[in-house]
């Protein structure tokens, strides 16, 4: 025959047997599956013993239980020895809507359709095929079918085999509990108690008929003092596909006042103590609680007696904690939030919350948030609203007296809250103005208050709504210059003055935090103390120890380094660097992190290039090649040296951005230390200049060796004589920060270097101890000018060439803490004072 999946655009397919059936044993010829729509050839099979009464069966089922859109097409023919021929199509075609049996050729009705549950029904055990048993039914020869039998007894009473043959499968068939050997004694009923206590299975027959305090009870029943467990030990086998049942009661008289959770689980539980979570319910014992067997029964109901202490206890207490939750947070769908009408929006059942866990202090605040909650929602009018559209439909088919009482309450409500919105506008606006002050940064003066103020008052009179109106004056705050421009106001005359202590306030929170003035600093500028030696050196250190120094990381440190956005850097070749894309962030968040410590934690700055330390996360680490750092957290790391980490020189970050897209760059790197580092200002390279080619793994010369054979030209020797020694020293290190001994063709790498003084240098080690030596006070200088030159928010002049000396002195005698250069800073005229209206400025 053959079986075809008949719907293949949909559906997992059919799975198909061919059985001989013989009263309650099944011989099973071939099963297979039919999917996608290509014919399934079953058989043929020869020499198949049939009798009168057998089933010739073809059986088609859903695949993995699967019922969707199958549809199959089936053919099925038998012949017989002597030339008698059946063929399910020509047979059956012309009567397929008939009832059973149908008719064959001859005359017989042989033909049936019918159906059988696809598992769980008792159908009898299934001979393999090809085992000993189907060729034992199918022989012929007397002497071959008692040599087949002599060895099924053999197999049968003999170990198992170990292959899984057909041999193996009916070995484990027939001998199994529910095998047609074994099943009728495996059924024990409630004899089970009567196993000896020596059994491993079921349970000591001397547990039964007593209770504990030795009084008899039913012979089939159990009694014990809880807690207590009970385990019951049954063959798997035994327990295959069957439910284990049973009830529980309270012991009328010793169980009389008491309670018990019961459950049914099938492993040990864990000792515990109170109430088992899940659907916990009271029940009374004149009832019975029955549990089937589950993984752990989710109904752990407590069992009392009727009209007991315990009963009325225990339910009043269920009653008490029942009230605590809200029905419209148990059931949902009792507010009908997506109807037409819902009267009540939010309901506040907070009051045991408040009286069992609240101070007064928290009471009040809950209060308020509510109040604002109200406020801002305007539930008030909503209901309102809903309730009129209730009370029309009430009065066209029902009667609306029930309604009534409810209709003057919400009314007053919504007139009271509309009075509200309208007692309200006036404190919209000072609220308006005080925003002003903040986004001005300065208390307002006279007239831009009464600017607002007649602003907002116009567009009422031009009838537009107080929000809107509120909305146009806000916008007007946000564009004016006070809030877009950091406006300060000159002396008269020539000579410089002190700037107030309102625009004081907003040079120092712009220089540490990158934003307006917080409440603390404006109290102080409020005041008129702020410019006070004490009270201005109190401030610095309050405001480097907060958070908001994480900006001052990100926009002078990071800048400064010439990596600020490197999260957002997408020059890296893919090719070469695949794993560039996913890292950059975390790349730059530890740049930021670490002058963010130093800056926070008041560290020495020449923790720039010597510290020991950084800042990472799993993914950075790995990265790095430094294990023992797991999880995504962020966290210092000490002791990096040994993994040539440590400082700014060994940041992917400064590495990683003063590199090619798919090479190192000694020229780039060396640029960025003499410039950025030490301050030396370089020409610009002359045009015409011929590019170094981008990928040097295609080259037969190192980046090095490029760079050499380019720097002898004259016109480039002068000034590459003075950066590519710091290069070479740097070229440990990959296009994208990474530690190296070989480059992407495979050959070493050189870091020695001779610098332009003659010094020479090993790696990133030599050229960080060389600039900790000989050109500390060059770094140093280098930092305080770029710091003070953020700090003014311009560039510094020749006239800020004492202060930057008296910042690196400060830095000497403090050592080297950077609040003393920012102390510094803060301390000096160009920090404190603004020239006059009439100062001519000099070049």
């Amino acid at each position: 025959g053959t079986v075809t999946h008949a719907h293949p655009e949909c559906g997992n397919g059919v799975e198909w047997f061919l059985e001989v059936r013989r009263g309650k044993t099944r011989q099973r010829l071939a099963k297979g599956f039919a999917q996608g729509g290509k014919p399934v050839k079953v058989g043929p099979f020869e020499n198949v013993p049939v009798r009168k009464g057998d089933l010739v069966s073809l059986i088609i089922g859903p695949r993995d239980g699967n019922h969707s859109c199958d549809l199959t097409d089936v053919e099925f023919d038998l012949a017989t020895a002597d030339n008698r021929h059946w063929n399910l199509t020509r047979d059956v075609a012309d009567d397929i809507l008939a009832s059973n049996p149908h008719a064959d050729q001859y005359g017989n009705k042989v033909w049936h359709f019918y159906t059988e549950p696809i598992s769980g029904g008792d159908l009898g055990p299934v001979i393999p095929a090809g085992s000993l048993l189907a060729r034992w039914e199918t022989a012929a020869d007397p002497a071959e079918r008692k040599s087949l039998a002599n060895e099924l007894q053999s197999l049968l009473l003999g170990a198992a085999p170990s292959a899984n043959s057909p041999d193996a499968v009916l070995y484990r068939e027939a001998r199994s509990l529910g095998g047609p050997l074994l099943a009728a004694s495996s059924s024990t009923g409630k004899n089970q108690k009567s196993l000896s206590s020596s059994s491993p299975w079921a349970l000591d027959a001397a547990l039964f008929g007593k209770a504990p305090d030795g009084s008899e009870i039913d012979s089939e029943s159990l009694c014990v003092q809880a807690p207590a467990v009970i385990e019951v030990r049954l063959p798997s086998d035994l327990a295959a596909g069957a439910e284990l049942v049973t009830a529980a009661t309270l012991h009328p008289k010793l169980g009389a006042e008491g309670s018990v959770q019961a459950r049914l689980a099938t492993r040990r539980p864990e000792p515990t103590t109170g109430l088992i979570a899940g659907e916990t319910r009271i029940v009374n014992t004149g009832g019975q609680w029955t549990s089937k067997n589950r993984q752990i029964s989710q109904s752990s109901p407590i069992l009392v007696n009727d009209e007991s202490a315990a009963r009325e206890r225990i339910g009043s207490d269920f009653d008490e904690f029942r009230e605590w939750f809200p029905p419209a947070l148990c059931y949902t769908k009792i507010v009908p939030v997506d109807e037409v009408i819902t009267l009540t929006l939010f309901y506040r059942e907070d009051d045991r919350l408040a009286r069992l866990m609240l101070d007064d202090q928290e009471k009040a605040r809950l209060d308020r948030l509510w109040d604002e909650f109200h406020y801002v929602s305007r539930d008030a009018l909503m209901q309102a609203d809903a309730f009129e559209q209730l009370w029309q439909y009430a009065t066209q088919d029902a009667d609306p007296k029930v309604f009534e009482p409810m209709r003057r309450p919400i009314a007053e409500h919504a007139a009271g809250f509309r009075q509200r919105l309208v007692d309200t506008e006036p404190k919209h606006v000072d609220a308006l103005l005080e925003f002003a002050s903040k986004a001005y940064r300065r208390p307002l003066e006279s007239d831009e208050k009464a600017e607002l103020r007649s602003l907002y008052r116009k567009l009422r009179e031009e009838e537009i709504p107080h929000e809107e109106a509120l909305r146009l004056a806000l916008a007007r705050v946000l564009v004016a210059p006070a809030f877009l421009y950091r406006l300060e106001k000159a002396a008269p005359g020539a000579e410089p003055a002190a700037v107030s202590d309102w625009e004081l306030a907003t040079r120092l929170s712009y220089f540490l935090w990158s934003s307006l003035p917080d409440a603390e600093l404006r109290e102080q500028a409020a005041s008129g103390h702020l410019h006070e030696t004490k009270v201005l050196k109190d401030q610095v250190r309050r405001m480097l120890r907060h958070p908001k120094v994480r900006r001052l990381a990100t926009e002078f440190g990071c800048t400064w380094l010439h990596v600020h956005d490197f999260d957002s850097l997408d020059e890296k070749s893919n090719r070469h660097f695949p794993t560039f894309a996913a890292l950059r962030g975390a790349i730059y968040e530890e740049t930021i992190l670490f002058f963010t410590d130093l800056f926070q934690n008041d560290r020495s700055v020449l923790n720039l290039l010597d510290a020991d330390y950084t800042f990472l996360n799993e993914s950075l680490a790995e990265h790095y090649g430094i294990p023992g750092v797991n999880g995504p957290e962020w966290r210092r790391v000490d002791g990096v040296r040994k993994y040539s980490r440590g400082g700014i020189l060994a940041l992917s970050s400064t590495l990683g951005k003063q590199s090619g897209a798919s090479r190192t760059s000694p020229i780039l790197r060396g640029n960025w230390v003499s410039e950025v580092l030490l301050g030396e200002k370089l020409p610009r390279p002359p045009k015409g200049v011929p590019p170094l080619p981008e990928d040097e793994a295609a080259e037969t010369l190192t980046v090095r060796q490029l760079v050499e054979k380019h720097s002898t030209d004259p016109g480039c020797a002068n000034c590459h004589v003075r950066i590519d020694g710091y290069g070479f020293a740097l070229e440990g290190y990959d296009a994208i920060g990474r530690a190296r001994t070989t480059d992407l063709g495979g050959r070493p790498i050189e870091t020695h270097a001779k610098l332009f003084d003659g010094t020479f240098v090993e790696g990133a080690d030599g050229l960080r101890e060389y600039l900790l030596t000989k050109k500390r006070d060059a770094v140093l200088q280098q930092f305080c000018r770029k710091l003070l030159g953020y700090s003014l928010a311009r560039g510094t002049l020749i006239s800020d060439r004492p202060l930057i000396a008296q910042m690196q002195h400060d830095l000497e005698a403090h050592d080297y803490h950077f609040s003393a250069v920012v102390e510094a800073i803060v301390a000096s005229k160009q920090f404190r004072e603004i020239r006059g209206k009439d100062f001519a400025s000099q070049d």
